[in-house]
């Protein structure tokens, strides 16, 4: 069972990690930092409120396979989440996150400067 727990926080750990600093990286600099914090407000707060109640609700019966089916339902979710990923995903490697979303204070580099 332990290790069960450790390969399952492995990746749920980089997973989660990784979902909020992509969705980040679609936002122009000026606001990336806040919308780090609101996605992963809005994360901490589903699982927070949501896991314990159906924790108990699969332990409370005490039927090992009720446990096992959330582990299943979970594993399940990260797949579905992965293969979401990999269509919709922005292409970030090896680009500036300048390139990815221009910064709401860029100008052309035309435009004559306000100082």
């Amino acid at each position: 069972m332990t290790a069960c727990w450790c390969v399952v926080l492995f990746f749920a750990s980089a997973g989660a990690g990784s979902a909020c600093l992509t969705v980040s990286e679609l936002f122009p600099m000026e606001t990336r930092a806040m919308a780090v914090a609101v996605f992963y407000a809005i994360g901490t707060a589903a699982g927070g409120i949501s896991g314990p109640l159906i924790f108990a609700g699969l332990t409370s019966g005490g039927v090992l396979s009720d446990a096992a089916l959330g582990f299943c339902v979970g594993a399940a979710l990260m797949v579905a989440a992965g293969v979401v990923a990999v269509f919709c995903a922005v292409a970030a490697e090896g680009r500036s996150l300048e390139r990815i979303a221009t910064p709401l204070s860029a100008r052309p580099a035309d435009a004559p400067s306000s100082s």
